[in-house]
């Protein structure tokens, strides 16, 4: 039971952030001009307009939550059961609303879709570190980072940039036309932008954390970096940062649609194996002590 549900928590947590980072990027679209983004638009509309459904993914969680959350043996205020579920279902209907309002906006061509990026962005961010806290932290409950809802959330937008560029990119007509090849090569600063920001979070975590030397601290960090957990962080820096930033920095793999998309989908599957890597070493070092 234990090893379904996280596998299951793992496909979850990978398919609510794309749909989330696609909603969120949208946002930002609004809030600036949304034709250097055009190729990337229906991607993302289609991976937000799913969100309702896979909310539902919520529902074995919350009801298997005692097989791999520690605290549910030992609830406290915050750690327990029934505040577990309440606040899943808030974070998911605010989000689910937030994303019914935005698009109609967005979709309609609406001004208000500005004001609904604005405080959508905001709601974002705080419902999503809070999230964090609870669906993966939380495994762990003795370790927290203030930091780490920022890591998650722009993981998540880098995830939903990389699904819309593989999407768009590899089913491009060859050749693209000179409009097409701009575009792309717009989306790809986006990802070589999200690639660096999201390095930099985590990788400022980890070096605030490990030089502080604290065990309660460090306690998330250890089985990560040892056994097979360490040759998947090695592969997570390697094909989540790395590679894709290397390849980012020239101009003719960013106006090449279709290596571009294969880059991306590179950054998906990495996006996919780094979510697992939250996730799995907590649920085994919360079942094996």
């Amino acid at each position: 039971m234990s090893a379904l549900l996280q596998a299951w928590l793992v496909a979850w947590l990978f398919a609510l952030g794309v749909s989330l980072g696609a909603m969120a990027n949208l946002m930002v679209l609004a809030l600036t001009s949304r034709t250097w983004a055009a190729p990337a638009i229906p991607a993302w509309i289609a991976a937000a307009r799913v969100l309702p459904w896979v909310a539902l993914g919520f529902i074995p969680v919350a009801a298997g939550h005692a097989a791999i959350y520690p605290w549910a043996a030992h609830p406290t205020a915050w750690l327990n059961p029934i505040g577990f579920v309440l606040r899943g279902i808030a974070y998911l209907v605010a989000w689910i609303v937030l994303s019914r309002g935005f698009l109609r906006a967005f979709e309609g061509g609406s001004p208000r879709a500005g004001a609904w990026a604005a405080g959508g962005l905001i709601v974002y961010a705080v419902t999503m570190s809070l999230a964090s806290v609870d669906w993966i932290a939380s495994l762990m409950p003795g370790w927290a980072s203030s930091g780490f809802g920022l890591v998650v959330a722009t993981g998540q937008m880098l995830a939903a940039a990389a699904y819309a560029v593989a999407r768009s990119g590899l089913t491009i007509p060859v050749p693209a036309d000179a409009v097409a090849r701009r575009g792309f090569h717009d989306l790809g600063n986006l990802l070589l932008m999200y690639v660096l920001t999201w390095a930099y979070l985590a990788y400022t975590q980890f070096l605030v954390i490990w030089s502080e030397d604290l065990p309660r601290e460090i306690s998330w960090y250890l089985p990560r970096l040892h056994s097979g957990w360490s040759a998947v962080a090695l592969a997570i820096v390697v094909l989540h940062f790395a590679l894709p930033f290397v390849i980012l920095l020239s101009r003719r793999a960013k106006r090449a649609p279709r290596f571009l998309g294969a880059v991306a989908a590179v950054l998906l599957a990495a996006n996919l194996l780094q979510t697992a890597w939250l996730v799995v070493p907590s649920i085994a070092g919360a079942v094996h002590g």
